[in-house]
Protein backbone atom coordinates (compact mmCIF):
# COMPACT_ATOMS: atom_id res chain seq x y z
CA UNK A 1 0.00 0.00 0.00
CA UNK A 2 1.69 3.54 -0.81
CA UNK A 3 1.02 5.47 2.46
CA UNK A 4 1.07 8.43 -0.08
CA UNK A 5 -2.42 7.52 -1.06
CA UNK A 6 -3.70 8.62 2.26
CA UNK A 7 -2.43 11.89 2.82
CA UNK A 8 -4.58 14.87 1.23
CA UNK A 9 -2.28 16.30 -1.69
CA UNK A 10 -0.62 19.84 -0.20
CA UNK A 11 0.66 22.64 -2.38
CA UNK A 12 2.07 25.91 -1.32
CA UNK A 13 1.29 28.33 -3.67
CA UNK A 14 4.50 31.42 -3.69
CA UNK A 15 3.59 34.46 -5.61
CA UNK A 16 4.07 38.28 -4.21
CA UNK A 17 0.41 39.50 -5.95
CA UNK A 18 -2.18 38.84 -3.74
CA UNK A 19 -5.08 38.11 -6.55
CA UNK A 20 -2.99 35.20 -8.43
CA UNK A 21 -2.26 33.34 -5.30
CA UNK A 22 -6.02 33.97 -4.25
CA UNK A 23 -7.16 32.50 -7.40
CA UNK A 24 -4.69 29.63 -7.87
CA UNK A 25 -5.63 28.66 -4.09
CA UNK A 26 -9.28 28.40 -5.08
CA UNK A 27 -8.98 26.24 -8.12
CA UNK A 28 -6.06 23.76 -6.35
CA UNK A 29 -9.18 23.68 -3.30
CA UNK A 30 -11.89 22.43 -5.75
CA UNK A 31 -9.60 19.80 -7.26
CA UNK A 32 -9.08 18.82 -3.80
CA UNK A 33 -5.46 19.57 -2.61
CA UNK A 34 -4.62 21.74 0.96
CA UNK A 35 -3.63 24.66 0.19
CA UNK A 36 -1.16 27.57 1.98
CA UNK A 37 0.24 30.91 0.63
CA UNK A 38 3.23 32.52 0.77
CA UNK A 39 4.48 36.13 -0.90
CA UNK A 40 8.17 35.74 -0.80
CA UNK A 41 10.87 33.97 -1.37
CA UNK A 42 11.89 33.81 2.41
CA UNK A 43 8.34 32.43 3.65
CA UNK A 44 8.05 30.01 0.60
CA UNK A 45 11.82 28.52 2.34
CA UNK A 46 9.78 28.72 5.92
CA UNK A 47 6.68 27.15 4.79
CA UNK A 48 8.32 24.62 2.91
CA UNK A 49 10.53 23.28 6.04
CA UNK A 50 7.60 23.84 8.31
CA UNK A 51 4.47 22.61 6.08
CA UNK A 52 6.41 20.19 3.50
CA UNK A 53 4.14 20.49 0.74
CA UNK A 54 4.06 18.08 -2.25
CA UNK A 55 3.65 20.57 -4.82
CA UNK A 56 5.30 23.94 -4.80
CA UNK A 57 3.73 26.61 -7.47
CA UNK A 58 6.46 29.19 -7.76
CA UNK A 59 6.38 32.56 -9.29
CA UNK A 60 10.14 34.22 -10.16
CA UNK A 61 9.98 37.46 -9.77
CA UNK A 62 9.61 38.42 -6.21
CA UNK A 63 11.32 40.06 -3.67
CA UNK A 64 13.63 39.09 -0.81
CA UNK A 65 14.34 35.65 -3.22
CA UNK A 66 13.01 34.84 -6.84
CA UNK A 67 11.87 31.98 -7.62
CA UNK A 68 14.70 30.27 -9.03
CA UNK A 69 16.61 31.17 -5.77
CA UNK A 70 14.40 29.56 -3.27
CA UNK A 71 14.64 26.62 -5.90
CA UNK A 72 18.27 26.13 -5.85
CA UNK A 73 18.21 26.43 -1.64
CA UNK A 74 15.80 23.95 -1.78
CA UNK A 75 18.06 21.52 -4.10
CA UNK A 76 21.21 22.42 -2.22
CA UNK A 77 19.42 21.19 1.14
CA UNK A 78 18.41 18.03 -0.71
CA UNK A 79 14.49 18.78 -0.27
CA UNK A 80 12.45 17.23 -3.05
CA UNK A 81 9.28 18.21 -4.65
CA UNK A 82 6.90 18.84 -7.60
CA UNK A 83 7.73 22.14 -8.59
CA UNK A 84 5.75 24.38 -11.32
CA UNK A 85 7.74 27.67 -11.91
CA UNK A 86 5.22 30.64 -13.25
CA UNK A 87 6.48 33.97 -14.06
CA UNK A 88 5.88 36.66 -16.85
CA UNK A 89 9.63 36.25 -17.55
CA UNK A 90 10.49 36.57 -21.29
CA UNK A 91 12.77 33.40 -21.66
CA UNK A 92 10.86 31.23 -19.09
CA UNK A 93 11.44 28.04 -20.60
CA UNK A 94 15.47 28.84 -20.89
CA UNK A 95 15.30 29.83 -17.42
CA UNK A 96 13.83 26.65 -16.06
CA UNK A 97 15.57 24.41 -17.96
CA UNK A 98 18.94 26.18 -16.61
CA UNK A 99 17.81 25.40 -13.18
CA UNK A 100 16.07 21.82 -13.61
CA UNK A 101 12.92 23.12 -13.16
CA UNK A 102 10.79 20.76 -15.81
CA UNK A 103 7.14 22.10 -15.13
CA UNK A 104 6.70 26.15 -15.54
CA UNK A 105 4.20 28.25 -16.95
CA UNK A 106 4.67 31.76 -18.70
CA UNK A 107 1.53 34.31 -17.27
CA UNK A 108 -0.90 34.68 -17.66
CA UNK A 109 -2.01 31.45 -18.16
CA UNK A 110 -5.36 29.18 -18.16
CA UNK A 111 -6.43 27.93 -15.60
CA UNK A 112 -7.12 24.44 -17.35
CA UNK A 113 -3.55 24.76 -18.82
CA UNK A 114 -2.55 25.36 -14.37
CA UNK A 115 -4.23 21.83 -13.62
CA UNK A 116 -2.59 20.13 -16.36
CA UNK A 117 0.85 21.07 -14.67
CA UNK A 118 0.30 20.85 -11.93
CA UNK A 119 -0.99 17.09 -12.33
CA UNK A 120 1.60 16.26 -14.63
CA UNK A 121 4.28 17.72 -12.18
CA UNK A 122 2.74 15.99 -9.08
CA UNK A 123 2.40 12.61 -10.68
CA UNK A 124 6.12 12.42 -12.53
CA UNK A 125 7.70 13.19 -8.99
CA UNK A 126 6.05 10.60 -7.06
CA UNK A 127 6.22 7.76 -9.78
Amino acid sequence: MNYQDLEKRKALIVDDEGCNRLCITYVLKQEGWEVNEAENGREAIEKVLAWQPHLLILDNQMPELTGVEVYKYLQLHGIKLAVVLISADTDLEKLASEVGIAYYLPKPFELEALLKTVDSAYENSFN
